[in-house]
């Protein structure tokens, strides 16, 4: 399901920051030999981390799909400015006929 949202580099970076505070805290814990709070932070970022991995390649997706997208308008265009060209010859080309 995509979602519409009108800043997603900043969604992007703010489920990132999600991450690495757990992490951070996860190293916190470690350091201060806190059992209890490195298991908590352990599960959490065994939630965590799929699910902003997963967002993050999604957004990355969404931002490729709008690109290649745009190139097909971009593509399509030019081929109907050429195919006019064609069936139209413009005259502002010099007559060459008369040689």
């Amino acid at each position: 399901m995509a979602m519409n949202n009108p800043q997603p580099s900043n969604s992007v970076e703010k489920a990132e920051t999600i991450l690495e505070t757990l992490n951070a805290e996860a190293k916190s814990a470690f350091e201060a030999k806190d059992v209890f709070l490195m298991s908590v932070l352990t599960q959490l970022i065994k939630v965590a981390s799929p699910i902003v991995t997963t967002a993050i390649a999604r957004q990355h997706r969404e931002q490729r799909s709008k690109i290649n997208a745009a190139h097909k308008v971009l593509r399509k265009e030019a081929a109907d400015e050429r195919k006019a060209a064609r069936e139209n010859p413009s005259t502002s080309e010099p007559d060459l006929s008369d040689l």
